[in-house]
This record gives C-alpha cells, structure tokens and sequence, in this order.
C-alpha cells in the first residue's frame, strides 16, 4: 500500500487510495456522472515495484441499492450486469471474501470487443461492493485487468485458477490488483453525506 495515494472522488465527498500510476479518465474522455474511472499511465520502461501491468482500470460507480438482502446475492446481481454491459460469454467466480461491511470477488470472464468473436479477450473483475442501506446507494469498486493471448504464462495460469476455482493459481499481477482493490474498499470512506441527498 506504500505505492497508493489517497484519493478524492466525487469532488470530494468520498475519498479512498489508488496507485499514484493511475490518472483521471475524465481528463481523457466523458465519464457517467456516477462514476469515477481511472487508467493505468505507467509506461512499459518504468519499473514496477506493486506488481501490476500497464493495461488496468478502476472504475468506482455508485448504484440504485439492489433488492436482495444477501450480499453475496447482491455482488453476484451486479456482476451479472458488468459481464452482461460486456457482451461476455459468461463468467466464473475463483475466489470470493466476505468482511464486516463489504465483499470482494475475482472473476474472469471472455468479453467481446463491440460484439465480434474475434476480438475477444480475457478479463479478470476484481470487484468488491459496499452496500450503504442509509443512501440505498451499492458502492461498486472494479479494478480491471486483462489478460493478453501474447502472454502465455500469465494466460494459462488464468485459466488454471478458474477452471479449478483456486486462488492460489492466480497470476502475481491479478494476486496485486485484487490487493489494491482490497486496500481501496478499506480505506473507503464517506466524507460528505449531502453527495447522496
């Protein structure tokens, strides 16, 4: 967590930490005023130091409370509609944790690129929710990271963890992303209540 920085979102009213890599995607293109997504800046020459890549995003979005009072029926709605959003094949959960007031998953999926077979790629959803019943607003935290064919390692050690549901196969940079989304959902906080009025 020494590679974070603390994080204002939403002007403010919430702030959390993300890897000071990670710029803005405002600053490069229009983003649903629900959401805060961030890109991954380093490039290929710098030294790594966190474990990630070069090709991750987060993207923290702030959702209608669904109607389910279990909460891992609830991350499982709202996966359903991230990998729906990305025309995916379908998805496989490999690990799931639950902790006192969020739960967190990695789940891989094989989405197409605007709809066509071949240009399909691999991505793991490292996504924790927050559930906030007194805004009946769903936090949820995604941090992206595809997976290259070009990387055959990396790729094969994906297929492993989700054939065999085993988070022990993860590939070190999916290990380090879901990390990053661990620390962000920690340090998660609401600072101004009126964002959600």
């Amino acid at each position: 967590m020494s590679s974070w920085i603390k994080q204002e979102l939403y002007g403010g009213a919430i702030t959390t930490v993300i890897p000071k890599t990670f710029l803005d995607a405002s600053m490069l293109r229009q983003v649903p005023d629900t959401q805060e997504v961030f890109v991954n800046s380093r490039r290929t020459d710098e030294p790594t130091s966190d474990n990630l890549g070069f090709n991750e995003s987060i993207i923290v979005d702030l959702l209608q409370r669904v109607d389910e009072t279990d909460d891992r029926k609830a991350l499982e709605v709202h996966l359903e509609e991230v990998t729906s959003l990305d025309e995916s094949s379908g998805h496989t959960i490999v690990t799931y944790n639950q902790q006192d007031n969020w739960q967190s998953c990695v789940a891989v999926e094989t989405a197409y690129k605007w709809g066509k077979e071949s240009l399909k790629e691999t991505v793991v959803l490292c996504l924790g929710l927050l559930r906030l019943a007194e805004f009946e607003t769903d936090v949820l935290i995604s941090v992206l990271v595809p997976i290259s064919s070009d990387d055959e390692a990396e790729h094969s050690a994906m297929e492993h963890a989700a054939t065999t549901k085993s988070s022990e196969a993860l590939p070190p940079r999916v290990v380090a992303a879901y990390g990053l989304l661990q620390d962000m959902m920690k340090a998660f906080k609401v600072e101004d209540p009126s964002l959600f009025a």
